[in-house]
């Protein structure tokens, strides 16, 4: 190889490199300080914008609490039975594991038919599970009726002390009208909230009542009740499976409310996302979640590869 050849290559190599590895200066996360991003095509491009069917889509890096995407996160929605995550936690405030619960008629007048027997008994951290995992409406309501029955309050007073627990959580946007979250008319739905608060409510749960959400993201299991009933189910979502890290989720469904999603999983370990889909479809609400999933897990990759902090 020519001395000028050598020299062409040697220079080419240069310009690549100065490319690949010029300094951009961002403001830091102290007085005074800075980020420092390598302008590599990865970290100087825009996230490309998301297609989504649902009306509403948040997503959360719930170490540093940074917003991964947002899109009307704070549109008042109806919830449909991601109700449920509230009404297992203020159940929980109150029943112990070593409670039993009964399937009443009461219970059982919820709408949907799960299987459940009138007058089956259920261990509360079984039917919790199978509640969540199939999105039970008269699972919801035993819990709930179990609840109240213990306090000595009634069913409309148990549900105030949801709305009440949702005022101390912080969710601004949220209330409720039933434990189940079904639509109350064709015009109201059970339960109102933005998918912001969603996230809010999802994360607060795991923290506070991690085995009380842990059986949200099986996608198939048998459950077998103190009666001694085998029941066996599958997750009203296969998605939740299927992501790295899985943590917990809950779908929801009414006419009203159309398809909504949330779940909680670490895209990368350690750093675990919550994220959640509103008004969608009932098939729409995998579709966008997946979508969702990946563009956080993207946006995650690129925060710790492009941003280091300098001393």
């Amino acid at each position: 190889m020519s001395d000028i050849a050598r020299i062409n290559l040697l220079l080419l190599g240069l310009v690549a490199t100065i490319a690949l590895t010029i300094v951009v200066h961002v403001p830091g996360n102290t007085a005074g300080g800075s980020a420092s991003v390598l302008a590599s095509p990865y970290c100087l491009s825009d996230p490309a914008e998301l297609s989504l069917q649902g009306r509403a889509a948040y997503a959360e890096d719930l170490v540093s609490g940074t917003t991964l995407y947002a899109y009307n996160e704070d549109a008042q929605l109806p919830l449909a039975s991601l109700t449920k995550i509230m009404t297992v936690l203020t159940a929980r405030d109150t029943l112990s594991e070593s409670d039993t619960v009964t399937a009443t008629k009461d219970a059982l007048s919820a709408d949907g038919d799960s299987g459940l027997r009138e007058g089956e008994k259920w261990g509360v951290q079984e039917l919790t599970d199978l509640t969540l995992m199939a999105s039970l409406n008269d699972g919801a309501r035993a819990l709930a009726l179990a609840a109240a029955q213990k306090e000595g309050i009634t069913l409309p007073q148990f549900i105030e002390k949801m709305n009440t627990k949702a005022k101390m959580i912080g969710l601004t946007q949220t209330y409720f009208l039933n434990e189940t979250g079904l639509d109350v008319s064709q015009s109201n739905a059970g339960a109102y909230g933005s998918a912001h608060d969603v996230v809010k409510l999802l994360a607060y749960a795991v923290q506070h009542a991690p085995r009380f959400v842990e059986g949200s993201t099986e996608e198939t299991k048998s459950f077998t009740s103190e009666s001694g009933f085998v029941h066996k189910a599958q997750n009203t979502s296969p998605l939740p499976a299927g992501l790295p890290g899985v943590i917990a989720s809950k779908t929801g469904f009414t006419d009203l409310a159309g398809g909504n999603l949330v779940v909680m999983f670490e895209p990368l370990p350690g750093r675990p996302v919550a994220a959640v889909v509103l008004g969608s479809t009932r098939e729409g609400r995998d579709t966008d979640m997946k979508i969702l999933a990946a563009a956080a897990q993207k946006t995650l990759r690129r925060e710790l590869l492009c941003a280091t902090p300098t001393p």
